[in-house]
């Protein structure tokens, strides 16, 4: 751990109203924080995907939270293996920002190895609203991804199984009135029916620039608000 954790109460001022909101009738709880919480502040996109993702579904990822960083957009997600990952470097290497919503009580954060090179606190927001020992467990992951979802403008869903975490938070984004959009192409390992279903369900298939090769992410800028789509991006 780098610092201590702070705490932001649901009666300060800078409590998110998304999640208090996120939990209604029910006394929102605590939030234990590290980096900069004015990311809160900044229009957001969910990404949500498999652990186990494809090359291509990583690809996806990593082109997506590229674009959105360039184009001035916080990318949100839950610092697992896979598209989380993926979705975290992609947006550091950029310059952009992003949110980190821990399944598990801020004390068990570290900075993993894979993504340290390119970590800047000034750039990052390591959130949990778990009770600080609280140790990881498939409920709470649940918990994280709607969380997740309702910190953000919009939700983008990669390699969703036909059951778990990742169908659910689509599920969970058109539920609560989230722009959802669901990528939806060759090679994208054990992912497509889950992925096919959110899609039938109102998800927003996410195409592919037909110049570029990328993805083609104007409406979801159109969606989030006042932002200018960055130009072409290429990756090696």
């Amino acid at each position: 751990m780098t610092a201590e954790p702070k705490r932001l109460k649901p009666s300060d001022a800078g409590y998110p109203d998304a999640l208090r909101n996120l939990f209604g009738a029910l006394a929102a709880p605590d939030i234990w924080y590290l980096g900069n919480l004015n990311l809160f502040n900044r229009s957001g996109v969910g990404f949500c995907g498999s652990r186990h993702a494809s090359e291509s579904g990583l690809k996806v990822a990593a082109d997506c939270a590229a674009q959105l960083s360039r184009g001035g957009i916080t990318v949100i997600s839950g610092y697992a293996a896979g598209v989380d990952m993926a979705s975290h470097q992609a947006a550091l290497t950029s310059g952009g920002n992003t949110i980190i919503v821990l399944p598990e009580g801020i004390d068990h954060f570290r900075i993993k190895k894979t993504i340290r090179e390119f970590w800047n606190w000034d750039h990052v927001l390591v959130l949990s609203y778990f009770p600080r020992p609280a140790v990881w467990r498939p409920d709470r992951a649940m918990e994280r991804n709607k969380a997740i979802v309702a910190l953000s403008k919009a939700v983008l869903v990669l390699e969703a199984g036909d059951s778990g975490g990742t169908l659910n938070a689509g599920f969970t984004a058109l539920e609560m009135d989230r722009p959802l959009f669901v990528a939806f192409f060759d090679h994208m390992g054990d992912g497509r029916e889950g992925n096919r279903r959110l899609i039938e369900s109102g998800g927003i298939p996410l195409q592919r620039n037909k110049f570029s090769g990328l993805a083609e992410l104007r409406r979801m800028f159109e969606l989030i608000g006042p932002h200018d789509p960055p130009s072409a991006i290429h990756f090696n």
